[in-house]
């Protein structure tokens, strides 16, 4: 099959934020066909191979209306937004242990001005 304009085939591999996914966008003479293959984990490169060789022809292919674009950057935002408190988990949990980072930072502070208050003192008394 010659690759015109009417005649293509595109392949996008992207994470949904739970699993690796390819989204297979097919024009068959000006008809545009659309299918998804969930990998689940981050395939390696031989797995993604391997599923290219072998599965890639049996992703069943549905007909859609026009192309189908993803605009990752506007999916992502949308999903951080729909999501309670429109923040990320990973998110959540950097800026929980960013906190717990700066607590432990101020009480290590506190301990070194007091020994550092402790010692001035010790050193003052002996000079007198």
């Amino acid at each position: 099959m010659k690759i015109t304009e009417n005649n293509y085939t595109v392949t996008t591999i992207y994470f949904d934020g739970q699993f690796w996914c390819a989204l297979i966008e097919q024009c068959r003479d000006g008809k545009n066909y659309a299918g998804r293959y969930v990998f689940g984990a981050e395939p390696s490169n031989p797995q993604f191979l391997n599923w290219m060789i072998y599965d890639f022809a049996k992703v069943p292919l549905l007909p859609v209306e026009g192309r189908a674009k993803i605009r990752f950057k506007k999916l992502a935002k949308s999903e951080s937004k729909s999501k309670a408190g429109g923040i990320p988990k990973s998110l959540l949990a950097f800026s929980k242990a960013q906190k717990e980072y700066a607590q432990e930072r101020k009480a290590q502070k506190r301990k070194q001005k007091k020994l550092e208050e402790k010692e001035k003192y010790l050193v003052m008394k002996r000079k007198s």
